[in-house]
């Protein structure tokens, strides 16, 4: 149903469901601040530090999908996403001698 109050607003305002392209624009935003931000604290090299770290990433990201009642699928290809995105950052904060 059209209301005015919404509907007559320019461009993202308008929509009340995002455009795929607001919302691959927003992921993009997410993986580029999670991986600076991890690769950050890797950089440090603190190996216990960066161990806790990322089974509170893990743990977090399990429960988070029980939360969303995501199913078996989407929840695998969650956990793995966040895997490739941890791996990623940790490549990024290694020297480039290594």
């Amino acid at each position: 149903m059209l209301t005015t109050h919404r509907d007559c607003k320019q461009h993202v305002k308008r929509n009340a469901i995002p455009s795929l392209g607001e919302i691959e624009g927003r992921v993009a935003v997410l993986e580029i601040v999670a991986q600076s931000a991890l690769s950050h604290v890797f950089e440090d090299g603190e190996v216990d530090i960066d161990a806790v770290l990322l089974a509170q990433i893990r743990r977090a990201m399990h429960h988070k999908c029980r939360e969303l009642k995501l199913d078996g699928e989407d929840t695998a290809s969650a956990l793995s996403y966040a895997e490739e995105l941890i791996e990623a950052a940790v490549r990024a904060s290694q020297p480039l001698h290594q």
